[in-house]
């Protein structure tokens, strides 16, 4: 199965807003950019691509033994990578201290699948993909971004991460749980 560990987003409402915004102020179309689906916003900590049974109980075992506690998140700003004025991906930043809490759990979850074989590509980086670009070509958001580049709009509590599965069809990706670490305190 095709698998990633993730933390999923919360206060999906506002992010649907910013979403709509951005759409108003482009005019994009489905053909332009992508807008990820409310059930599918995630900060992915380590895409571990495809996985046997006994891998996934393997890393599910090593989740067991992260300790975190839960922590409150505002999104802050949006951006592109790879930059701006060539976007390819729009995603939606975080506050600063949730920012460093995400990357501290991030740490916890990549040392915990690192004995299993499991390393990141790239470093972490706290942030949440909203849009994709579907044009074939990069297109031109620093305005976009100057505009949101400091507001705040929603969040919520962080307080779990999961082993997902992703299943791809040609309406898009379908995530599911496969394992949830709840936090320390945190109710079910």
């Amino acid at each position: 199965m095709r698998a990633f560990v993730a933390v999923d987003a919360p206060g999906s409402e506002a992010l649907i807003a910013i979403q709509n915004e951005i759409n108003s102020a482009t005019g994009w179309s489905q053909k332009d950019a992508k807008p990820v689906e409310a059930q599918n916003f995630h900060f992915t900590i380590i895409f571990l691509g495809e996985i046997t049974e006994a891998d996934g109980v393997r890393i599910e075992s090593e989740l067991s033994k992260v300790s975190f506690e839960p922590f409150p998140l505002s999104y802050s700003g949006v951006g592109a990578f790879p930059r701006p004025e060539a976007a390819r991906i729009i995603w939606a930043g975080v506050d600063e201290a949730a920012g460093r809490n995400l990357s501290d759990l991030a740490a916890k979850v990549l040392s915990a699948v690192s004995p299993a074989g499991y390393r990141p590509d790239k470093p972490f980086s706290p942030h949440l993909t909203i849009f994709r670009i579907k044009t074939g070509r990069p297109v031109d958001i620093a305005a976009i971004t100057r505009k949101y580049g400091g507001s705040r709009f929603g969040g919520g509590l962080i307080d779990s991460v999961h082993l997902k599965k992703s299943e791809l069809r040609p309406s898009g990706p379908v995530y599911s749980n496969i394992y949830t670490r709840t936090a320390m305190g945190a109710v079910d």
